[in-house]
């Protein structure tokens, strides 16, 4: 019974994620449309809005960067550790089942040890497959970096220059 109570809590968390993705996306659009009405009266703070919306904008900005470098970094290094202090820390608990169970066996198969025989020898080694794995990480988590660090700097550049000039 406690089973189905947390697997419903979980269904329902599941649910309402989307939902609440889209209502804090419908309170920024509300916000910024009301940041950006035209108020007749107020035509001096139009041009403070303008300026907020683009400091907000950069700040945004220049913290998704920061974050692409710190997870990336992150990744990095947790790939180091399981590559040369932990090297079992990435060993595959799951393994694939062997071929003789993928394959079945029909009553008058001839070549049944020939399928079985062809199917091992197109099988990729764990340790290949780890390589691979490992690749694929570092590949995406470099390219973070190559990303994430210039555009960071860049950003942070231009507030550094706009909090001088005010």
């Amino acid at each position: 019974m406690r089973y189905n109570n947390v697997m419903n809590a979980i269904d329902m968390l599941s649910m309402f994620f989307p939902l609440s993705i889209f209502i804090i996306f419908i309170m920024l659009i509300v916000g910024l449309v009301y940041l950006l009405r035209d108020d007749n009266d107020f035509k001096s703070m139009q041009m403070s809005k303008t300026q907020i919306i683009k400091t907000v904008y950069f700040y945004l900005v220049s913290l998704i960067a920061l974050m692409m470098v710190v997870f990336s970094t992150a990744d990095l290094v947790n790939l180091g550790l399981k590559t040369w202090v932990f090297p079992k820390a990435d060993l595959n608990e799951y393994r694939d089942p062997p071929c003789a169970f993928m394959i079945p066996k029909e009553p008058d198969d001839a070549d049944y040890q020939t399928r079985i025989a062809e199917c091992e020898k197109n099988q990729l080694s764990e340790d290949e497959m780890r390589a691979i794995r490992n690749q694929k990480s570092a590949v995406r988590d470099l390219s973070f970096l190559f990303v994430g660090i210039p555009l960071f700097l860049y950003y942070w550049v231009i507030i550094r220059k706009e909090q001088k000039k005010d």
